[in-house]
């Protein structure tokens, strides 16, 4: 908890409008930009589901997503320095609150060690300043003329040792910064039962394009031009029980969301009983999107 408390005040501090959920992630927060965060002391514990519905969440909410973090089974975080969880960028609180002022971390860590990224472009004009020939800039370094000329064509990571060699060389600073937080989908989840198959089924039919995610206040992202966010339960009393934070994710993600139950339900947010959606036009069911 005393994580989760220091989360939020650098959040609030720096800002940052705010809701919680345990679950692929804790907290959803909105400023200039839109990011989920997962909150965990020991970053081990963080699940591949998780991450995989967090990627999901990334690609279809525009979201940055990270986790942020104290220490593994093994060791303690350092600060100012991005580690990976699931291919999630992963994190301390001290070096979120370092990201929030745009100073990103230059350090990548891995299980194969500590890297950096190069920028071509500082790489190259910092060789031919010098009037090095890559083949010679590679001799002084020890690495080879192929890996400078890689990492001259194209941005890529390289051992940290190396990069410090190269630019005492070159005399010239020629890492970037790591600000790369979204992530693209590389799988989809199905839907678990028949409401949400025949919800999303339904949903299809009228032009939409159905995404499900799992461990969030929702669990279905249905798009047509727009986000549309939608809880499908077909228990009303638990649909209830998730309404309040239904409708402040949306407020701070600023995406629109419509439930589809089984019943009749009283909300503050749309609500569409099951038997009646097949009888809207997409056009209907924007129309209640809307914000």
């Amino acid at each position: 908890m005393m994580l989760d408390r220091k989360v939020e005040s650098i959040l609030e501090t720096n800002g940052y409008d705010c809701c919680w959920w345990h679950g692929c992630f804790d907290v959803a927060a909105r400023k200039d930009e839109f990011m989920l965060l997962k909150v965990l002391d020991n970053i081990d514990s963080f699940q591949e589901e998780q991450a995989r519905n967090l990627r999901i969440l990334s690609e279809k909410l525009d979201a940055s997503i990270s986790v942020v973090g104290t220490h593994t089974r093994h060791e303690i975080l350092d600060d100012n320095v991005i580690y990976e969880r699931f291919s999630i960028p992963t994190f301390t609180p001290d070096t979120l609150e370092s990201i929030l002022h745009s100073n990103y971390p230059m350090n990548f860590r891995t299980k194969g060690g500590m890297f950096r990224e190069i920028d071509p472009q500082a790489l190259r004009s910092g060789r031919e300043a010098l009037g090095l020939t890559q083949s010679e800039l590679a001799s002084s370094v020890g690495i080879t003329k192929k890996s400078v000329y890689v990492h001259e064509t194209r941005k890529m990571m390289a051992r940290a040792g190396i990069v410090d060699r190269i630019e005492k060389t070159l005399k010239k600073k020629i890492s970037i910064p790591y600000s790369e937080f979204k992530r693209e989908a590389n799988s989809k989840e199905e839907a678990q039962n028949d409401f949400e198959r025949n919800v999303s089924e339904e949903l299809r039919r009228k032009g939409f394009e159905i995404n499900f995610v799992r461990k969030s206040p929702f669990n279905l992202i249905a798009e047509e031009r727009f986000m549309l966010l939608s809880e499908i339960e077909s228990q009303p009393t638990k649909i209830k029980s998730r309404l309040e934070a239904l409708k402040e994710f949306s407020d701070v993600s600023g995406k629109s969301i419509i439930a589809v139950t089984e019943t009749e339900v009283n909300s503050n947010i749309p609500i569409i009983e099951r038997k009646m959606l097949k009888d809207l036009e997409s056009r209907d069911i924007k129309k209640l999107a809307i914000r």
